[in-house]
């Protein structure tokens, strides 16, 4: 039978998901057919939908509410089925728990054993349940956290009811931030657009790519429209030397978007992966050389910046080594941001520069730390034309506007 038909066939007026969310579900189940491995948190009226729809591979259910697994078990004839614990968490307890707290709340024994001592990967893993309505029902922070650490590169993962703080928080966290896959949000429909399913895709490849540099840039919507410009010479710099470049929206973000810059940075030194973190008014000359190859002849050092008009360190342009001290440089700046700075150290009062200053005057981070010439992060019109980068804020910013004003 073929897919659409199957799919209206299944198609219940009970059931939770409605037709564009589980519509994208069942094309994912069957890019995977034959022998798909599906694993769905929560048992409803829409799993026979998915038992039909992947006839030919194998399903489990894992579900939290003893009642509810006896209630559908006759519906769901063969089905596998694992009992989940909610540990006792509900959606007011675990909406602002902190991520490394989750690997307190292990999964099923079974779905663990079914998983790595029968080396078995997921093809499609759909996050459900527990339902989450209320601030004292349980929540799905440990089913998200589950999904991340099961799915591989290959792996689809969905997150229903995204529109909702809990869900939307962790699925950027752990999925969206930590998966080097595409994502997007699927809406219930036009008339319904604030119900949302969260799609980290799977790599229909199986690829796993080496972790290269990355160019990391924060900007919003409107600014990067702004700086056009300067983001396509970033891009076009990362095209030359094979390097990735990643422009991020900070508007998902709790942060203010300059410290969100560091959130996004953190995550990639945590990968492994070295980063380049430039604002996006900075434009990349063509004459600009691989900046791997400051890492390379200055072994000794992890953190890399020029020195401003100010004579303080710039943080429109770093240079960040994994593996190193750089990561513990960006998580005490994150841990301090609420903290005021010495008044020697002050740039703005929604700002990171400033606690960046503050940071690199401490031990062990100010060791790490190698000044760069000012060709890498340039901002002084006179000097600009043969910088590797031009900044384009100070007196450099003014020069723009009057040439452009002109």
């Amino acid at each position: 039978m073929r897919f659409l038909d199957q799919y209206r066939a299944h198609l219940r007026p009970a059931m939770q998901l409605s037709p564009y969310p589980s519509q994208a579900i069942g094309a994912a189940i069957r890019s995977r057919a034959p022998r798909c491995r599906l694993l769905v948190f929560g048992i409803s009226d829409d799993s026979e939908l998915w038992l039909a729809l992947n006839g030919d591979g194998e399903t489990v259910f894992c579900e939290t509410s003893p009642d509810r697994i006896e209630a559908m078990r006759p519906r769901l004839r063969g089905a596998r089925i694992e009992a989940m614990p909610t540990f006792g968490l509900s959606v007011a307890t675990s909406t602002d728990l902190p991520l490394e707290a989750l690997d307190a709340f292990p999964g099923p024994q079974e779905l663990a054993a079914l998983t790595w001592l029968a080396a078995l990967t997921w093809d499609v893993i759909l996050v459900d349940a527990p339902p989450g309505d209320r601030p004292l029902d349980p929540g799905r922070a440990v089913a998200i956290h589950w999904a991340s650490r099961l799915a591989d590169r290959g792996t689809h993962v969905f997150v229903d009811d995204y529109e909702r703080p809990l869900e939307e928080r962790f699925a950027n966290a752990l999925l969206r931030d930590r998966r080097d896959t595409a994502s997007c949000v699927v809406p219930a429909s036009e008339a319904a657009p604030y119900r949302k399913l969260f799609w980290s895709m799977g790599d229909p490849t199986g690829a796993t790519p080496e972790p290269r540099p990355v160019a990391l840039t924060v900007a919003t919507p409107d600014y990067a429209r702004t700086w056009r410009f300067c983001i396509d010479a970033q891009s076009a710099y990362c095209r030359r030397h094979a390097y990735e470049h990643r422009v991020i929206d900070p508007s998902r973000s709790p942060l203010h978007p300059k410290w969100a810059k560091l959130e996004a940075a953190v995550g990639l030194l945590r990968q492994g992966r070295d980063v380049l973190l430039i604002d996006a008014d900075a434009e990349i000359s063509e004459t600009c050389p691989p900046f791997m190859d400051l890492l390379a002849s200055h072994p000794d050092r992890d953190i890399f910046c020029v020195k401003g008009i100010s004579g303080r360190p710039n943080s429109g342009v770093m240079l960040l080594r994994a593996g190193g001290l750089a990561l513990r440089f960006l998580e005490a700046c994150l841990a301090h941001r609420q903290e005021p700075v010495p008044p020697e150290d002050f740039v703005t009062s929604e700002g990171e520069n400033g606690h960046v200053i503050w940071m690199l005057k401490r031990r062990p981070y100010a060791d790490a730390l190698a000044e760069l010439p000012l060709a890498w992060n340039c901002s002084d019109p006179a000097r600009s034309e043969h910088a590797f980068i031009r900044h384009y804020t100070n007196h450099l910013r003014g020069w723009l506007e009057r040439t452009r004003g002109a």
